[in-house]
């Protein structure tokens, strides 16, 4: 079962509940284990030793909802209150190697922001079952499940090190790029 972490603004909530509400109803409508922010339930990711330890009611929030990252295999944000605690969370899932889907009424942020990890949708009330299914089944079907071993020469092998290194990647989501790269130009030609 797929583990969706999903949020939105708290300063959006007068203005765009309504449509959090929206959101969720629709991600719940797939067989997924949600826990986030508006659905009230992401503090129980902290246990009460934790909740007692930290003592803060700020950084409890805080903390919860970067366990509830760090527990989920997405996250889905209501992004459309524009908000500085949403992009950090955004990029602490992307660089969790999370995939993201950050949804607003009124831009598209992936035409922004290029990550393989970062996916951004408009939507509307119409729109959005149709948003929230086609992210869904792409990230199902991308998902790493296959295994694949390979023998390489030891200058490949360095190679393909010092290339990952410095392109800030591991040796397999490098490969992965390539791999995807190359997908893409076969595919406009």
């Amino acid at each position: 079962m797929l583990k969706i972490f999903f949020t939105a603004s708290y300063y959006g909530k007068r203005k765009y509940q309504r449509y959090y509400n929206l959101v969720l109803r629709e991600i719940e409508k797939f067989d997924v284990e949600v826990i986030g922010t508006e659905k009230g339930n992401y503090l129980k990711i902290l246990s009460k030793k934790e909740i007692d330890r930290i003592n803060d009611k700020k950084i409890v929030h805080y903390e919860a909802i970067r366990k509830g990252i760090l527990w989920s295999d997405i996250v889905i944000i209501e992004i459309s209150q524009q908000d500085f605690q949403l992009g950090h969370e955004a990029t602490l899932a992307i660089m969790s190697k999370k995939h993201v889907l950050c949804l607003s009424l009124f831009e598209n942020f992936e035409e922004k922001i290029k990550n393989d990890f970062f996916h951004g949708a408009l939507y509307n009330e119409v729109t959005l079952p149709v948003v929230i299914k086609k992210f869904l089944n792409d990230i199902k079907g991308n998902r790493y499940s296959e295994r694949f071993n390979c023998f390489l020469a030891p200058d490949q092998l360095k190679y393909l090190e010092e290339i990952s290194t410095e392109e800030k990647l591991n040796k397999s989501e490098y490969i992965r790029k390539l791999i995807n790269e190359d997908k893409k130009i076969r595919l406009n030609n």
